[in-house]
């Protein structure tokens, strides 16, 4: 097991100045800190609620947006709607297609086809268009940065709107409308919402009503994703998922049913981990189009079988990815020598896992990874993830004169380079690591939000850790600090894992482990340091441990 470094939070004076004014633990106040949360939005994030939503008109050029969606509609003018190939650019099509239903012939859908057009905008669908009498395109989820193709659109008398969470760059977009909470000159309040949540702004304005009903689309972009878990985003997220375990639409029950969830008890977990996933894989191996009509259909039957296509889709994306893991594993283990980063290769690789395959790599070697596929010309695509400390933009942006492109942000990225190049790019990858990185940034280490004795743990405590949830980007579970621990009677064999009783001497509780290697630790130790989250057993209404991490102890 992978050593980590345990970087522990002490409770702070104004931890207790707040627990005292806002009537809350202290160990609540240290979290809530820790997370960055200011004391005025103590209660909100605490309780979220739809009521703490902004009003959609102070998103930039919405009013103007919707009013020329609703003229090209009553004009009976073709408009083209384009989105990304993930989860969110299809749930923002999905959202907005609860406009587009009541205006037969009126609206195309189309998302791009991963391999042969890439991502967002580009000339040949533009130039398609105009030839199908197209007027004006809708572009969902990308189009922040499409400057080239946006004004070849205005050249062939085609308005954009586009409709974006991206960072913009430099040039100002030159858009019919521009709905982006990221705009240097936008005053709406939340700059973090996800495409699919702007689709939902837009439909507000479209419609005039609340659209309370989408929130199940909303959601699953919101966490597939991985936007910050805060602000607006927490509230869409609380209310979304009280939405999608009662949620009527056939493509949910359908994923549920395929995905062996229990839609009445969804959560995050299932959302990230089970659901999206299968969303994604028709876009990663076959065509998003698969995933979209999915989400278009009212069908239940049709949805079911779409579901189960999904569902096969994902398996041969396993496949593919663990392929490709081992050749690159094997690639490393022959060739590299792990030092700041690992840069592997192949031919035809297929491009929709590299990012997956990056990922893996990254966090075994816990080293910023990049995973590249050459074809027949030498021309590479490759995707890389980073480790927390090293920002891959501006390590990228170093290493710009031996690219073709990239972009990105600061933990995920794509590039395209020659082969030519490819010395030269892992050369300029190491050197930048080295010059700028701290050796102790390689260490993968826990955040722990605070010691916390066995002798303050209680129900009360678990209630009102439980008001951190639902749990993601920015907003981790919870984690604490126990130490000089002893094992009260064996462990023993659960449905989730392990169980055993831990105790100080004074007071005991129920601890789950889940992972066999720290199992192993706590067999031989005779006395135990955990890191630990507080969850509740609702069935003997007490709280009790799930241990993430162990190591010897001296003592108290």
């Amino acid at each position: 097991m992978k050593r980590r470094v345990w970087k522990i939070k002490e409770i702070s004076s104004q931890a207790f100045r707040l627990a005292k004014r806002n009537k809350i633990s202290i160990f609540l106040s240290q979290v809530l800190l820790n997370r960055g949360i200011d004391e005025k939005d103590f209660n909100s994030f605490l309780n979220p609620a739809v009521s703490d939503l902004h009003c959609p008109l102070l998103l930039p050029d919405i009013k103007k947006a919707a009013a020329r969606i609703k003229q090209a509609a009553s004009n009976r003018e073709k408009v083209l709607v384009f989105g990304d190939y993930d989860v969110d650019g299809i749930t923002s099509l999905a959202i907005f297609n609860e406009f587009a239903k009541n205006f037969e012939d009126i609206f195309t859908f189309y998302i791009p086809h991963r391999v042969k057009e890439g991502y967002g905008l580009n000339r040949e669908a533009i130039v398609r268009a105009k030839d199908e009498g197209i007027g004006l395109i809708l572009a969902f989820d990308c189009g922040t940065n499409s400057e080239a193709e946006i004004e070849l659109a205005r050249k062939l008398s085609i308005d954009v709107i586009v409709v974006d969470h991206h960072l913009p760059g430099v040039l100002a977009s030159s858009a019919f409308a521009f709905v982006n909470p990221k705009r240097q000159d936008c005053s709406y309040p939340f700059s973090d919402l996800s495409a699919a949540a702007l689709s939902y702004k837009l439909l507000q304005v479209l419609t005039e009503e609340n659209c309370h009903s989408v929130l199940d689309l909303v959601v699953l972009s919101l966490i597939c994703d991985v936007v910050p878990s805060k602000g607006e985003n927490r509230s869409l997220i609380a209310e979304g998922i009280r939405v999608i375990k009662q949620s009527s639409r056939p493509a949910i029950k359908a994923l549920c049913k395929e995905a062996g969830v229990k839609q009445k008890n969804i959560d995050t977990f299932h959302i990230g981990y089970m659901l999206g996933p299968r969303i994604n894989a028709s876009g990663r191996v076959a065509h998003a189009r698969d995933s979209l009509n999915l989400f278009l259909s009212e069908d239940l039957e049709e949805c079911v079988c779409l579901a189960k296509k999904l569902g096969e889709y994902n398996r041969l994306r396993r496949n593919i990815e663990t392929q490709i893991l081992k050749e690159a594993e094997k690639k490393i283990n022959e060739t590299i020598t792990v030092n700041n980063s690992i840069i592997v290769s192949g031919d035809k690789w297929h491009p929709g896992v590299l990012g997956i395959v990056a990922s893996r790599l990254a966090y075994k070697y816990y080293r910023p990874s990049f995973v590249i596929s050459f074809d027949d010309e030498g021309v590479g695509v490759g995707s890389g993830r980073s480790i927390e400390g090293i920002h891959l933009i501006e390590m990228l942006d170093e290493c710009a004169d031996t690219l073709l492109s990239h972009g990105g942000h600061k933990k995920a990225a794509g590039v395209q380079l020659d082969i030519d190049e490819l010395e030269n790019f892992k050369e300029k990858i190491n050197s930048f690591i080295e010059e700028n990185i701290n050796p102790q940034d390689f260490v993968p280490s826990l955040n722990l939000d605070s010691v916390l004795d066995f002798k303050n743990i209680n129900m009360s405590l678990a209630q009102e850790l439980e008001k951190m949830k639902p749990y993601g980007e920015g907003n981790d579970e919870p984690l604490f600090l126990a130490s000089g621990l002893f094992k009260k009677g064996a462990y023993r064999k659960i449905p989730s894992g392990f169980s055993i009783w831990l105790t100080d001497g004074k007071k005991a509780f129920e601890a789950v482990v889940r992972n066999k290697d720290i199992l192993q630790i706590i067999e031989y130790a005779e006395c135990l340091d955990i890191v630990f989250s507080l969850q509740i057993d609702h069935y003997h209404n007490i709280p009790r441990l799930i241990v993430r991490d162990c190591r010897l102890s001296d003592g108290p």
